[in-house]
């Protein structure tokens, strides 16, 4: 069977009155079943291929996270095995101070083994904390899904600031303003770029390119106005990713 005789059978009216569609509207913006269901096509695939990178950026920091819980295992097995070292010497020191009688190199060296004890007992679920933290960090960041050049620049930069010493709170904060640093217009804001094009006679509603906002069709506007207010794309990723067919409709 040829792809032809297979779009004959397709019953677009069936589809797209299961998808809402309503042959009685008159509208300036009315289209046939066949260009509904395939207009509601395009849209899924756009919003499958926005979670789709959303879901790998989630997938990287998640990586991000697994290989920073086991440097800071093996750098904690590292540090108790040097505290391990250390008390054997201090405890040869307590023995010989009661040898020698020596309360005061007794009560020193005790006391030395105390707090290192007292540490190596403190809480050490840091890679729960530090989970949380990365996805608090994430939740506010949203750049961070949503622009791999930064994300990519994000991450390469993390194994640096982890070698100067930064931990916790203090490598998140670090890690955005860095970020933030390096690439300022990245971060303007939006309604300041929107108000300055308009004093300076710009209107994106009368843009020159081959789409905007106010050329889609009223289905395309609603799916629209529905992404941008969940939070999947901008109104500008939309209109990008949506295909004009010729005369703006």
């Amino acid at each position: 069977m040829s792809e032809a005789d297979m779009e004959v059978e397709r019953d677009y009216e069936t589809e797209a009155k299961e998808q809402g569609f309503n042959a009685n509207y008159d509208g300036p913006n009315k289209v046939d079943a066949k260009t509904f269901v395939e207009r509601g096509e395009k849209i899924a695939g756009i919003l499958k291929t926005r979670l789709d990178k959303q879901e790998s950026q989630i997938e990287s920091l998640q990586e991000s996270n697994r290989q920073f819980g086991e440097y800071h295992k093996q750098t904690l097995d590292a540090q108790r095995k040097k505290d391990a070292g250390t008390i054997a010497d201090l405890k040869a020191k307590v023995a010989q101070a009661v040898t020698d009688g020596d309360g005061q190199a007794y009560t020193k060296y005790s006391n030395d083994i105390d707090s290192i004890q007292a540490n190596q007992q403190a809480p050490t679920d840091d890679a729960q904390a530090w989970n949380q933290l990365s996805q608090r960090w994430a939740s506010e960041n949203k750049w961070y899904a949503d622009n791999p050049k930064l994300s990519a620049y994000a991450d390469g930069i993390s194994d640096r600031l982890r070698g100067e010493g930064y931990t916790g709170q203090s490598y998140f904060s670090e890690l955005t303003r860095r970020v933030q640093e390096d690439f300022p217009d990245e971060f303007t804001n939006p309604n300041r770029s929107m108000a300055s094009s308009v004093e300076a006679g710009g209107d994106r509603g009368t843009t020159s390119e081959a789409g905007n906002y106010d050329s889609l069709p009223a289905d395309a506007k609603a799916a629209c106005d529905d992404f941008v207010k969940q939070g999947f794309m901008t109104q500008e990723d939309y209109v990008r990713n949506f295909e004009f067919d010729e005369g703006g409709q």
